[in-house]
């Protein structure tokens, strides 16, 4: 009777020990994966360098051909329809901005129309005689229509879309922030927790494992995302704006993939050595 006591016991314990590691392990990857969405895709800095990659100044390029050749078609500019109207120097400073006015840290956006103003700025300072011709029509077509232009802008750009990812985007970071700085707390609780059921090494092998399986996690989720793109034409999806970003965010997730390598193999080494015999 005492052997089947014991016997509940030690199951009990690797029970709560198993739902300790799991735990654990989910603790972790909400901590990773968090910090590393917050640094890169709602950091306008990371961004921008990001959209110069040679991978994707040709995606940039298409997308905001892509709303500048509906501006020709509101304000009534002929052009050829199969070619693009603007070139990298003179997309880059559109994205630039729109990348400036959605990201970072910035109080809730009520409107548009500066970011619109900022637009045509950018389109009568890049488009000059080296342009092409199409995209010199829609720029002297743009000027004179003087204070409809911004309503052109802002509807060809989508800005009333922009305007309401900024806001999503600064309510992300703001809630990846507490959410992260909660996990922390709860992780450095639960692990007091087991640090007082269980010895110094067998708690470096707990928290080792949980980081293995946090690195797994990291690998597979970042790794789907990254094909993605590979075998789905992502901009024809309806949300064009989430099929480009995607595309953009290919590169990005194969860094989260190495990432997750590391973070498996300087797990790895620790719960190895910590290992029973």
């Amino acid at each position: 009777m005492v052997d089947g006591s014991r016997a509940d016991l030690r199951r009990m314990d690797q029970e709560q020990n198993s739902k300790y590691k799991q735990t654990l392990a989910f603790m972790m990857l909400i901590i990773v994966m968090l910090t590393m969405i917050t640094v890169t895709f709602l950091n306008p800095i990371f961004m921008k360098g990001q959209i110069r990659t040679s991978n994707n100044k040709a995606v940039i390029v298409r997308q905001v051909d892509s709303h500048f050749d509906t501006l020709a078609d509101l304000i009534g500019a002929k052009h050829e329809s199969d070619s693009n109207l603007l070139t990298i120097q003179q997309a880059q400073p559109i994205a630039d901005h729109i990348i400036d006015y959605s990201l970072g840290i910035h109080m809730v956006r009520f409107n548009s129309t500066s970011l619109a103003e900022q637009i045509l700025n950018d389109i009568d300072e890049s488009i000059d005689k080296g342009a092409s011709s199409d995209a010199q029509v829609v720029r002297k077509k743009l000027l004179r229509q003087k204070n409809k232009a911004i309503y052109f802008v802002n509807r060809a750009f989508n800005l009333n879309v922009v305007t309401l990812g900024a806001n999503i985007a600064v309510l992300l970071f703001v809630v990846n922030i507490i959410i992260v700085i909660v996990t922390i707390i709860a992780l450095v609780s639960l692990i007091r927790e087991m640090k007082e059921r269980s010895s110094i090494k067998a708690l470096i092998h707990d928290i080792t494992a949980s980081g293995m399986w946090a690195g797994f996690w990291i690998i597979l989720i970042s790794g789907l995302l990254a094909i993605i793109p590979v075998f789905f034409n992502v901009e024809a999806l309806p949300l064009a704006g989430v099929g480009y970003l995607l595309e953009i965010s290919s590169g990005v997730f194969l860094d989260f993939v190495i990432i997750g390598v590391i973070i498996y193999i300087l797990c790895a080494i620790p719960w190895q050595i910590t290992t029973a015999n």
